[in-house]
């Protein structure tokens, strides 16, 4: 039986050759990120916290070609943030386990692989393993973004309910962050009801060679290695009640 990931693959493959042309280009995206912050049990801090933004807004790019696709989280960051905004990031993560932080994503679609570059605790990590099966349904909804017309899909994430509209006149299995593995480009991503990644500038302009290449920064960790790290410095922050403001890796 063929894996559902080689099929969109195939799918793309085919759809390239008819078009007689190698795709190739950059998508930026605006991705919105929501703070939430809960209650310190400062006063204080607390009024303060209410005054903060509740969402900032950040430009993200995707640089891909038919073979493979680079997810940089940092190219298009051309200012520093605001002092209101940092308050805000420092107020949604005070008191909560330290995440990964997802830096860049090269694919390649050739060979079904992926390689992550995370940050966690200040440290990188290589994390490079094979592309995996998202699950998604495809629907027959349409919608317009940029002057494609995008088709529905769904999968589940972490128990929630993620949406991407992807563009099949684009049919490159590529998309933000981990949102991959459809029969088009990834133009939009929906999760809890609200539009987290949306693209505002799509440019088919063949990529000089320089712009599409897989990061080699960071320890190389098998994702195995890498959770397991993850999973015992969360539970070392939960077991000596530190924020992670003040809790680094060692």
């Amino acid at each position: 039986m063929r894996h559902p990931l080689l099929t969109v693959l195939l799918l793309a493959g085919l759809l390239n050759a008819a078009g007689q042309a190698p795709l190739g280009g950059t998508v930026v995206y605006t991705r919105t990120t929501t703070y939430t912050i809960n209650p310190t049990g400062n006063d204080e801090w607390d009024a303060y916290a209410k005054t903060l933004p509740t969402e900032g807004k950040f430009e993200k790019t995707l640089y891909f070609t038919s073979d493979a696709s680079l997810y940089d989280e940092f190219a298009l960051e051309k200012e520093e943030v605001s002092i209101p905004q940092q308050k805000a990031m420092f107020f949604a993560t005070y008191g909560k386990p330290p995440k990964p932080s997802l830096k860049s994503l090269y694919i390649d679609f050739q060979e079904e692989s992926k390689t992550a570059l995370q940050e966690f605790m200040t440290r990188e990590f290589l994390v490079e393993s094979k592309l995996e099966n998202k699950g998604w349904k495809l629907y027959p909804t349409r919608k317009k973004i940029g002057e494609y017309i995008c088709m529905k899909a769904t999968m589940n994430l972490e128990g929630d309910t993620v949406t991407a509209w992807f563009a099949p006149e684009i049919p490159v299995p590529a998309g933000p962050a981990d949102y991959y593995g459809l029969p088009g480009i990834v133009l939009a991503v929906e999760r809890l009801g609200e539009t987290i990644l949306m693209a505002t500038s799509i440019d088919l302009t063949p990529l000089p060679a320089e712009l599409l290449v897989k990061p080699d920064a960071g320890k190389k960790t098998s994702p195995e290695d890498f959770d397991r790290i993850v999973e015992e410095k969360v539970a070392e922050f939960k077991k000596n009640g530190q924020s992670k403001s003040e809790y680094y890796y060692k």
